[in-house]
């Protein structure tokens, strides 16, 4: 509060001199950082704490980023940053999206939403979305996306085809049918990803979906499945614990802690092509905030994004990246996306179309 009153005598204090003639020296502009702290716009946005928006548990993925970012914050945020998880009951943050708009200063920007972009356009494409709620591409209104993670492949431990991607292949074409992919859920991230390499290798097998990422790492670890595609934190959990075997990632350079084992490829390694596949995390609020407030939070997010406490999670979660871009980008990127995540959820029948 004491903050807000500082900020609001001296934007007083500049109006009057610069009616008066007299030049406002050492008053500082909106939008600026003056020592490390990012000043409130001209407009007063923001008068109160800003509320990240975690659209799972709070121990998921998106929930330690959204608190990490928050405890990066401190010192840089002109106001409170507050963390609150809200698991949606359907279609992950479009349901969240449209709560938002309706609520007090949704539409001025208070609410920043978590998602990872490539999760979201897919959920456009396998979920009712448009035909129930009405939003569509536009809605993903991207603020910043700062981050990669890549998904990660894992199959149970002492398999019988060898602790490498080729030999689950090579076993998977002499024993079509028999191999047990255990699945995030339908229609996820990760599931669309494995289903693009179950294509693309020509394989066949049979799918077993798991209610969640956590579940799935289980089944596998406990050898009721073969093998899936999982994200990165979760699949260096069970790995550390001895229950998986790692064969392939999704970004460009297979990172730590398996960089030194020859046993795990990159898809380019395994010979399939690139792709967009992993995840870009990012913020979206309702379409219809304030441009101006858009580039606020993206400069702030930003800000937090490059702290050395953020940074830090690079040493926690396998093959994490940092590529900060902002909005005009950023829905760039998720068009990019959907241009080429369109034909693949078509190609393994998961499209709303199809169903």
């Amino acid at each position: 509060m004491y903050t807000n009153r500082r900020h609001a005598i001296l934007a007083i204090a500049a109006g009057l001199m610069l009616g008066a003639g007299v030049p406002a020296v050492g008053v500082a502009q909106s939008g600026e950082f003056v020592d490390g702290v990012l000043q409130p716009l001209a407009s007063g946005f923001p008068k109160g704490p800003i509320t990240f928006i975690n659209v799972d548990d709070a121990g998921s993925r998106d929930g330690v980023y959204a608190r990490s970012l928050q405890e990066a914050l401190r010192g840089i945020s002109p106001v409170n940053i507050l963390v609150s998880d809200e698991p949606a009951p359907a279609f992950g943050s479009f349901y969240t999206i449209r709560d938002v708009a309706g609520r007090e200063g949704g539409m001025d920007g208070y609410y920043p939403i978590v998602v990872t972009i490539p999760g979201a356009v897919s959920d456009l494409m396998i979920e009712p979305i448009t035909a129930e709620l009405g939003l569509g591409m536009d809605d993903l209104n991207v603020v910043i996306s700062t981050e990669r993670i890549p998904y990660v492949m894992i199959q149970k431990k002492d398999a019988p085809w060898g602790p490498t991607f080729a030999g689950l292949l090579e076993y998977a074409r002499a024993h079509p049918g028999e191999l047990k992919y255990i699945s995030n859920g339908v229609g996820s991230g990760n599931d669309v990803a494995t289903e693009w390499v179950i294509a693309e290798a020509g394989i066949e097998v049979v799918k077993i979906p798991a209610s969640d990422n956590n579940a799935q790492a289980a089944a596998i670890g406990a050898g009721v499945g073969d093998f899936g595609l999982a994200q990165a934190n979760v699949a260096l959990q069970h790995f550390q614990a001895g229950r998986v075997d790692v064969v392939l990632v999704t970004s460009e350079t297979v990172p730590a802690p398996w960089d030194t084992d020859p046993n795990v490829v990159t898809l380019a390694q395994a010979g399939l092509p690139s792709a967009p596949f992993g995840n870009i995390l990012a913020f979206v609020v309702p379409k219809g905030v304030p441009d101006e407030n858009i580039q606020w939070l993206s400069t702030l997010i930003g800000a937090g994004a490059q702290t050395e406490h953020h940074m830090q999670r690079a040493t926690t979660v396998p093959g994490t990246t940092f590529k900060i871009i902002g909005p005009e980008e950023g829905n760039a990127l998720k068009l990019e996306i959907a241009a080429f995540l369109e034909p693949v959820v078509r190609q393994v029948g998961l499209h709303i179309d199809d169903q």
